[in-house]
């Protein structure tokens, strides 16, 4: 499978399957309309308990990333620009209390714009 679980990680095995499925969504490895990998299946991919993926794929459509449909597994229903576009947003609003304490305190956009470039090279 096109994904790996760090179970010491301090991020849940579940929400690290919902980031691994929307990485596949950006990369491409899944696409609108197709069937994600069943619970079992990814399951023993990632050798995890099956709740943990149920968990994961519950989830993934609470957030509308996915639809269960009866016999045939969970389709993909978002694609690449809506996954950008709800990351875009989880972005801003994580960044407003920052970003204020920073406007506030006299520091210039040019600063941040240039702390954000040297990062992403670093990334």
């Amino acid at each position: 499978m096109w994904m790996k679980i760090n179970l010491r990680s301090s991020l849940p095995a579940y929400q690290q399957i919902i980031m691994g499925i929307k990485e596949a969504i950006l990369k491409g490895s899944l696409t609108e309309d197709d069937t994600a990998p069943s619970i079992r299946e990814l399951a023993q991919s990632v050798n995890v308990n099956p709740n943990t993926v149920a968990r994961a794929y519950r989830e993934l459509e609470s957030e509308g990333v996915f639809v269960a449909r009866q016999g045939v597994g969970y389709i993909v229903v978002k694609g690449k620009n809506e996954i950008i576009k709800t990351f875009i947003l989880q972005l801003e609003t994580q960044l407003v209390e920052p970003l204020t304490k920073l406007k506030y305190s006299g520091v210039g956009l040019e600063s941040i714009d240039e702390m954000l470039r040297e990062l992403w090279e670093k990334i």
